[in-house]
């Protein structure tokens, strides 16, 4: 049983290890990367190529990197769960969304930019009570008479998107843009169910599951057994025969900017959309009311639980969950923005976001202050103070490199972890690369040049 609890966690760091908080980027004035986070903001050029670059963002609530990975006697990394079981909350989460673009390109004409995209993307998310991996790892002993919920909530999701895009420029204030994004689904595992208590009597032993849990998945988790779990969620999935695949879904983005002399405003909403799963789609179901009444077994499980893992276990006995192959579709969290900057000096741009998303009925909300600053001509540097995931200490820094028709873009939202990765639970990245033809030459694209 605690293959169950281990896959959890290999879900997500097989990613590489679906919170998609971007936070700095977006006020990266001027550069293609900030148009992720808003469709209708317009950046410097008329020719804008985006090469191949990366986001990432990795989140571990109430326990650190180092709790959950332990060193051993030789010195190597091990998931040690039992270490960070006491660290936990009642409620707990693992986000991993990580973005691999492969290719992008904006075309300015006049006061319209058209633009075209591609990317790869991955969004984890799992929700899982402390019950969860105490039954799991540490066995039912400690929870003689009681009724203990631990049905875990999951989203880990891989896919391809193309995206195609336009902003239009009104008058001199105002712009609008939005775009429309083809998704083709690679690899997915998912619940739409999740009730799972169970009861262990502190009379005979009697073991009771109350169970509506459903584990949708498509190509990714093969199920032989409570002890035989296989999963396939990496990067090799993403051959060309999966490009455009029979998984297949549609999202949104919307996206305005105002600027009103040296004050501008920004608003955006996106990821509006989901995935209908059909290929390799397999359904995994357990309903109803379940006992377990073998009495000298049950206290055997009780007194070695330990060395058993769990009296969950022995469900197996008991019961088969139910296989279809029906499909079913799976949301994208979606994501919105709100964000004014002020052009203090020339050099100096001043601004506030507030960020929020939305995922499996969860809200991840976020506030920041940014500051970026023009050094020279080949240099801009911003940073970043943000409330986020509970906590104040999000301190982030953000730089552009610009050498001719090339810009070289690296931010990230939490630059603590960068320099102690183990003792943070939260680690943020963007790298990028354009190659940027033409600026703007008329007095209108001058008067309303972007600046958040």
């Amino acid at each position: 049983m605690k293959n169950i609890f281990l896959l959890l966690i290999g879900v997500c760091f097989t990613t590489y290890s679906h919170a998609q908080q971007e936070l700095g980027t977006h006020f990266m004035q001027d550069y293609w990367q900030s148009t992720y986070t808003n469709p209708g903001l317009m950046p410097n050029g008329r020719i804008i190529i985006g090469l191949p670059g990366l986001y990432n963002n990795l989140l571990v609530t109430n326990v650190t990197f180092d709790d959950i990975l332990t060193k051993d006697e030789n010195g190597d990394r091990r998931i040690n769960v039992s270490n960070a079981i006491p660290k936990l909350g009642p409620d707990n989460y693992v986000r991993e969304d990580l973005d691999i673009e492969t290719v992008s390109l904006g075309l300015r004409l006049g006061k319209v930019m058209l633009t075209i995209g591609h990317k790869l993307r991955f969004n984890t998310f799992v929700n899982y009570p402390k019950t969860f991996p105490q039954l799991v790892w540490e066995g039912n002993a400690q929870f003689v008479g009681q009724n203990v919920e631990f049905g875990p909530d999951i989203q880990a999701s891989a896919y391809h998107e193309i995206a195609l895009g336009g902003a239009y420029q009104i008058g001199k204030h105002f712009t609008i843009g939005g775009r429309v994004k083809f998704l083709s689904g690679v690899t997915d595992v998912s619940t739409d169910r999740t009730k799972l208590s169970l009861y262990t009597s502190d009379d005979v032993y009697q073991l009771d599951l109350d169970a509506d849990f459903r584990v949708n998945t498509s190509g990714a988790l093969e199920y032989n057994g409570f002890d035989d779990l296989a999963i396939d969620f990496n990067f090799g999935r993403f051959e060309t025969k999966n490009f455009l695949s029979k998984n297949s879904g549609m999202a949104f983005d919307l996206g305005a900017t105002a600027k009103f002399g040296k004050l501008g405003l920004a608003a955006s909403i996106l990821d509006i959309g989901e995935i209908t799963w059909k290929e390799e789609a397999k359904n995994y179901s357990l309903l109803g009311h379940y006992e377990f009444q073998g009495l000298d077994i049950a206290r055997d499980i009780l007194d070695d639980s330990t060395d058993i893992g769990s009296a969950l276990d022995t469900l197996q006995a008991i019961y088969e969950p139910t296989e279809t192959s029906n499909s079913y579709k799976t949301k994208l969290p979606s994501r919105v923005y709100l964000s004014a900057t002020y052009q203090l000096t020339e050099k100096l741009q001043l601004g506030g976001l507030f960020y929020t998303e939305r995922f499996r009925g969860e809200n991840f909300p976020a506030v920041a202050l940014s500051a970026q600053y023009q050094l020279n001509k080949y240099l801009r540097l911003g940073g970043l103070l943000a409330y986020r995931n509970e906590t104040f200490d999000n301190v982030g820094v953000n730089a552009a490199v610009v050498v001719g028709p090339v810009q070289v873009i690296a931010a990230t939202d939490n630059l603590l972890t960068v320099f102690s990765v183990s003792k943070h639970n939260n680690a943020n990245l963007r790298l990028g690369v354009n190659f940027v033809l033409g600026e703007k030459a008329t007095e209108t694209d001058k008067e309303t040049e972007s600046f958040f």
